[in-house]
């Protein structure tokens, strides 16, 4: 596993280790905005251990992202979908793409 990912052997990494992970003013550019759409969100409903998963996803390409959702319940496919119903407590994980600036 590599430095940028959380392990329980994190405990044991030298001084050399952390030294050697960048720091975060190498990854950030204040000139280039940090705006993300979101793409994707699973549902789950149920409890722990058992229950149904749906997903609603919206197609994107490197240039644009549509403003149409879609709905995927086991072999259903649905695309009248509004932003309303996709926002739930149901959300299970959210998929996000983030901008880019020209």
């Amino acid at each position: 596993m590599n430095t940028y990912c959380a392990s329980s052997s994190s405990a044991s990494m030298s001084e050399q280790d952390f030294e050697n992970i960048p720091k975060q003013r190498e990854f950030v550019v204040n000139e280039i905005p940090a705006a993300y759409d979101l793409f994707g969100v699973v549902n789950h409903y149920g409890r722990m251990g058992f229950g149904h998963y749906n997903a609603f996803a919206r197609r994107w390409n490197e240039h644009r992202i549509e403003d149409d959702w879609n709905l995927f319940d086991d072999s259903a496919v649905r695309n009248d979908i509004t932003k309303e119903n996709v926002v739930s407590n149901a959300a299970y994980l959210l998929f996000y793409r983030r901008r880019t600036f020209a």
